[in-house]
């Protein structure tokens, strides 16, 4: 009998070994080995012990299954340990280990004010533990008064229900309501603190969120951001604007930190290690844009824009000395798509475009600014195509000051003769008209104009006056800045500087010279011709009393689908510098589309030239800029400076308190009537939550709070008191 269990024992060892070399069956096998030996050790024993006492016999069985249990915890112990080791480390590296992603925030955009155009505020998910909340009354009650106070928008029925669902599922995160601001968060947290909620039942979740300045003004400039195609939602990226061409400075940087817990994830254990970067935030943008400025820019064009019916209109604002945008604007009937047609649409420029011509020729030493033109009867025939001047009354002989005062097409047409095709190409080529200006604006479109060698015979003279040539509007006012500014040609830009979160320059984009064009003598020519068309011109209605302002005019026929022109449809522009003596401001209007009761209402002498003198008026009294004509203006001055004094005396009451809101932190707002809350945060981004009448008796934030993350405030009134 015994023979046949030792002979048993060696068939099944000899499977175990046969076992050993087939995965999956590893452990087992090595269990069998050990199996293997043991057996030897009891048949070795057993021919040992033969003979001896009862007592032996006992002793030996109990030998046995000792050895048998070490040798089967060794086995295993293996198993654990080295076969399977990798494997169990990995499991409880899991149990105990968890990634923490640290982000930092996105880079704030400035205007040149240091007004925040886009920055970034805290605003915060209300979230619930279903298990800890099923079946708790005092926590329902909670739930209940924060319902019945506005903060949560849900159903309590409704949200007990789909608690309790979740519960028995042992769901442990439910969002019940999104994207509160730090007021109310504040307001629930010491609802829940009055309430001695401290398990976590209703607790709340982080999120930034981009904010924008006007964004409905400023969208097409500044852009915005979202999630890229195939992100599957994770992190946001510029996908238009300045928020797209910047996106490498403004990202926020991510780190994936692994933190070590106990097993229940109570505490982190001490071990554990952290490497974080001295600052994961983005770089912040500083703009040339004026925020004053731009307020001007976009009332003025807005006003002109619905007061004519017009399709679309786009103005700019350029300092000519340095290339730096200033204001920008752009209105359309259409739903707007997201990009940007100051710097991405093309049009043919028209009659704002002969100043450009003239200068040429007038640097090449063809013409001066007396020569003599015959125009005749208003027309004349090129190549089989008759050219008309827009004005009827535009005929005999003019000079070139007249071409300019009168926007001649037929003497631009003679002043076009004395170019050959190679230099006039040439002059386009100086005014940066076949490339792209390289401005700090994404999808920059080049302009549309094709090398000489290609021209047809027409091309040339229709170019003179605006036609048969497309550039985008920057591409437009950056080379009429080059004839005003004593003849050189900038490289426009939008970002003034870019700037890390120690308040360290890391690039500053500088005044860029791309070339000279004209001579300054050639400018100042070209000047005064400007500044006798506002005078005395087709400019007048652009006529700023006490000022010198200069600029040209603009009616360009529309292209037809089919080819040929548009009837009596017109791009209406005016382009014009301020103050001639040294010109600061060069501002381009252009409406698209505009309707009239007359042909003449729809031309840009009707059109955009009055806007161009809104602009400057407003814009030399904000920036004050003294008029050149001080006796006309004096009892103007008079009444202004007693105006002022009044406004004056009014804003250093509160300046304090505005002065205290600069530096971003909460101004203490205790007594104060509503008309000087308004005063106080005139033309800022915060929002106003009001309750009552009077004098402010409560405020939230507190008095010198940091609000660089809030854009709401909440403010309740009450009678003031009575003096003792």
């Amino acid at each position: 009998m015994f023979a046949l269990v030792k002979l048993g024992f060696l068939i099944f060892n000899i499977i175990g070994i046969f076992l050993f070399f087939i995965e999956g069956w590893l452990s087992f096998s090595i269990f069998l080995i050990f199996m293997f030996l043991f057996q030897i050790f009891v048949y070795a024993s057993n021919n040992k012990y033969k003979g001896r006492t009862h007592f032996a016999s006992r002793t030996r069985i109990a030998t046995f299954v000792i050895y048998f249990v070490v040798l089967a915890i060794i086995s295993r112990a293996i198993n654990l340990q080295i076969v399977n080791g990798n494997y169990y480390r990995d499991k409880e590296y899991e149990q105990v280990s968890s990634d923490f992603i640290k982000s930092g925030k996105r880079g704030t955009i400035y205007d040149s004010n240091m007004t925040k155009m886009a920055f970034n505020i805290n605003v915060y998910n209300v979230i619930i533990d279903p298990t800890r909340i099923y079946q708790n009354n005092a926590v329902n009650s909670v739930l209940q008064e924060l319902i019945d106070k506005k903060y949560l928008n849900v159903n309590m029925k409704q949200l007990k229900k789909e608690i309790e669902e979740l519960a028995l599922k042992g769901n442990r995160y439910k969002v019940i309501q999104k994207k509160i601001d730090e007021i109310d968060k504040i307001a629930i947290s010491d609802i829940l603190k009055s309430n001695k909620l401290k398990n976590n039942e209703i607790f709340f979740e982080r999120i930034l969120e981009r904010k924008y300045y006007k964004g409905s003004t400023y969208f097409n400039l500044i852009g915005n951001i979202g999630y890229p195609p195939n992100s599957k939602g994770v992190i946001k990226v510029g996908n238009f604007g300045i928020e797209r061409y910047y996106e490498e400075y403004l990202r926020e940087k991510y780190l994936k930190i692994k933190t070590f817990f106990t097993k229940t994830r109570d505490i982190k254990l001490p071990m554990s290690e952290e490497v974080i970067e001295k600052s994961l935030n983005g770089k912040n943008l500083y703009l040339t844009i004026d925020n004053e400025i731009n307020f001007i820019l976009n009332t003025e064009l807005e006003k002109q824009f619905l007061a004519t019916k017009a399709e679309e209109a786009y103005a700019v604002v350029m300092n000519p000395n340095n290339g730096k945008i200033l204001a920008t604007s752009y209105f359309s009937q259409k739903k707007k798509d997201i990009r940007n047609p100051i710097f991405q649409d093309q049009f043919e420029p028209g009659s704002i475009f002969k100043p450009l011509i003239v200068s040429a020729a007038m640097e090449e030493k063809y013409i001066t600014p007396e020569t003599k033109f015959n125009v005749g009867d208003g027309t004349i025939t090129k190549f089989g195509h008759t050219i008309k001047e827009a004005s009827r009354g535009t005929k005999g002989i003019i000079n070139t000051g007249d071409i300019i005062n009168k926007s001649s097409n037929v003497g631009m047409v003679l002043i076009s003769d004395y170019f050959t095709e190679q230099k006039f190409e040439e002059y386009l080529r100086k005014y940066g008209l076949y490339e792209k200006t390289g401005v700090d604006f994404p999808s920059e479109l080049r302009p549309y104009a094709s090398p000489y060698k290609k021209w047809d015979k027409l091309k040339k003279p229709t170019m003179a006056f605006g036609q048969g040539i497309a550039v985008t509007p920057i591409q437009m006012i950056t080379a009429f800045s080059a004839i005003v500014n004593g003849g050189i040609l900038y490289k426009p830009y939008i970002v003034d500087k870019i700037v890390d979160q120690d308040g360290t320059v890391i690039r500053r984009n500088t005044p860029k010279e791309v070339r000279r064009v004209i001579s300054p003598q050639t400018s100042e020519r070209i000047k005064i011709m400007l500044e006798n068309n506002v005078a005395i011109g087709s400019g007048k209605k652009a006529i700023v009393n006490g000022y010198r302002t200069g600029g040209k005019t603009g009616t360009a026929q529309l292209s037809a689908p089919g080819g040929g022109y548009l009837k009596n449809t017109y791009l209406s522009s005016f382009i014009g510098v301020l103050p001639m003596e040294k010109p600061e401001y060069t501002v381009l209007i252009m409406i698209l589309k505009p309707q009239a009761d007359t042909i003449y209402g729809r031309f840009g002498s009707s059109v955009a030239a009055p806007v161009f003198g809104e602009i400057v008026a407003r814009i030399t009294s904000s920036k004050n800029m003294k008029s050149t004509n001080v006796a006309s203006f004096s009892s103007f001055k008079e009444t202004k400076n007693s105006i002022a004094e009044n406004k004056l005396s009014k804003e250093n009451k509160l300046s304090k308190e505005i002065e205290t809101l600069n530096k971003e932190l909460m101004p203490d707002l205790v007594g104060k009537n509503l008309t000087e809350v308004f005063k106080i945060f005139e033309n800022t981004r915060f929002k106003i939550d009001m309750k009552g009448s009077g004098v402010v008796k409560k405020q939230l934030p507190l008095p010198n709070e940091n609000i660089y993350e809030l854009d709401k405030i909440k403010l309740e009134f009450g009678e003031r008191e009575a003096k003792k």
